[in-house]
């Protein structure tokens, strides 16, 4: 049974008091996980947090509830957090989605980690989602525990060639600072979008989030970034319809 068929009154009182006591985050950021859509809990779940959200909720107590509600395993919940969405923040940040043809001739900023984990993610077989927002995420949640592996160079060449079909004015790679590494591989995009004959650069910096809005368009799946954003281009979404992936869409829930 769907939980906006047993909304209660003892319901709404337990969610109003998890939201004043801010309630601890739900997700473990260490494991991996196998997820079914196919599922018929996890899908409850879904459309459950969905309700909520639609409702007003805040998202960190609804996430909570709901996955200890319906007692998700650890990535069921990580997907719940960072794919569902309430119809009307997925309609504003879908609104933003421009297709490869709106990039030409802009000046295109990349939220580097954002982009670059994505993509391997897709080209190692991982499991990424097409979320209710319609953006490509993955669910690996590695954030400032970045490591180069041996995908990271086929990685940011696909990256790179994706850029180049679609001839934009500029294009400005953002890596954040205190990511270890991030300049080593700032340099590298350097040097492949040297090649590439494109127009650009690449940089380790502090507040990617704050430079990536002085550009046209750009390419990220941070919530944050694209509500800032004027247009955003999803690159792993270019490399899903080319290569086969796993893939799990959430519009079939």
């Amino acid at each position: 049974m769907l939980l906006e068929q047993t909304l209660k009154p003892e319901f709404t009182a337990k969610m109003r008091k998890r939201q004043k006591e801010k309630v601890v985050k739900v997700i473990d950021f260490k494991k991996q996980y196998r997820l079914k859509l196919n599922r018929g809990e996890l899908v409850r779940a879904i459309r459950d947090l969905r309700y909520l959200l639609d409702q007003g909720y805040s998202r960190e107590s609804a996430v909570n509830f709901v996955a200890n509600h319906h007692r998700l395993p650890l990535g069921e919940r990580h997907l719940l957090a960072r794919c569902v969405f309430s119809k009307t923040e997925a309609a504003k940040l879908h609104r933003k989605a421009v297709k490869a043809d709106a990039v030409c001739g802009k000046r295109l900023g990349i939220d580097g980690y954002n982009v670059l984990i994505t993509i391997e993610s897709i080209i190692t077989g991982k499991r990424v989602v097409r979320c209710d927002d319609g953006y490509i995420r993955d669910l690996r949640a590695i954030f400032g525990k970045y490591r180069a592996t041996p995908a990271t160079n086929k990685a940011l060449s696909a990256l790179v060639r994706i850029v180049a079909e679609v001839r934009p004015k500029t294009v400005v790679v953002f890596f954040d600072k205190q990511v270890s590494r991030s300049g080593e591989l700032a340099a590298e995009v350097r040097r492949q979008l040297k090649r590439a004959g494109l127009k650009g650069d690449a940089s380790a910096v502090g507040g990617v989030d704050m430079k990536l809005r002085a550009f046209d368009v750009v390419a990220s799946s941070d919530r944050a970034v694209i509500g800032r954003g004027r247009m955003v281009w999803d690159i792993p979404a270019e490399l899903v319809e080319r290569k086969r992936a796993n893939l799990l869409d959430l519009n079939l829930a």
